[in-house]
């Protein structure tokens, strides 16, 4: 296996600590290669940002990753005890989880429209003073009543322990076939508007009203999108996919249990 090693932008405050892990691996150890296109193995090493980061620059390479936690609480990354080591950790049995992306539609006022797609989550939001006022539509079927309020984040699985879950979403383990739509202190005739859980084939469109006085931007993955005035947003489970890789002491869906549960 060859892999290619990509560490954190932002571990500055960290990066002594990289150093130990990475300095001194030889190459009988592991394969280390500089061009990502010879790597069979994408090793994001940082935290929960460094995979994001790693899978927004990288996934079109149709990579795994395997992340490596120098971080806080790498979710999405696989931790070291003290008896191991970067060399050890790759060489060990890994398991892998193909996860899929939420695609986003994004339709100005001057019908321009772009696409992006979201690892964990594409939330919308007000970029102003103003609440947004919001029609949304499920399959197609618009619900009669409008909705206001600050935003509405749409969530795939592995990224509802993160915002979501912040929002008062839902956690849902990988692999549950589930479209999560979760309101940001948004009220429907007067009444708190809870997460809406959809089947992963569903698909969803919020309109706005009032775009000039209540303007709206987004976020995808938690990177900020300037934009032109937001007309609407369609939002689906995209047929594209990433490959993380877990040893199996750090596996994902144990991560998830702890959390529904907090142990």
């Amino acid at each position: 296996m060859k892999y290619y090693l990509v560490e954190s932008p932002t571990a500055s405050k960290r990066i002594d600590k990289t150093q130990r892990l990475t300095n001194g691996m030889s190459q009988d150890e592991i394969r280390r290669v500089d061009d990502i296109e010879n790597a069979d193995v994408v090793v994001p090493i940082g935290g929960d940002g460094a995979m994001l980061y790693s899978i927004k620059t990288y996934r079109h390479y149709g990579k795994p990753f395997i992340g490596i936690n120098t971080g806080t609480r790498g979710f999405l990354m696989n931790a070291l005890d003290e008896s191991e080591n970067i060399v050890s950790l790759l060489k060990a049995e890994i398991e892998y989880q193909s996860l899929w992306l939420v695609e986003v539609d994004i339709t100005f006022c001057n019908d321009k429209i772009e696409r992006h797609y979201g690892f964990n989550d594409v939330w919308i939001e007000r970029a102003s003073g103003q609440t947004l006022r919001m029609h949304l539509s499920i399959d197609g079927m618009s619900q009669s009543t409008m909705i206001v309020g600050d935003g509405m984040l749409f969530s795939t699985p592995q990224g509802s322990s993160g915002y979501n879950l912040a929002l008062r979403g839902k956690i849902i383990a990988p692999g549950v076939p589930v479209l999560q739509v979760t309101p940001m202190a948004c009220i429907v005739n007067k009444a708190a508007l809870e997460s809406i859980i959809l089947s992963d084939q569903s698909k969803v469109r919020v309109d706005f009203e009032q775009i000039e006085k209540r303007p709206a931007g987004f976020f995808v993955d938690g990177v900020a999108f300037k934009s032109d005035l937001i007309k609407s947003v369609d939002a689906k489970r995209s047929a594209q996919t990433v490959k993380l890789g877990f040893s199996k002491h750090s596996g994902f869906l144990s991560k998830v249990t702890s959390w529904q549960t907090r142990l």
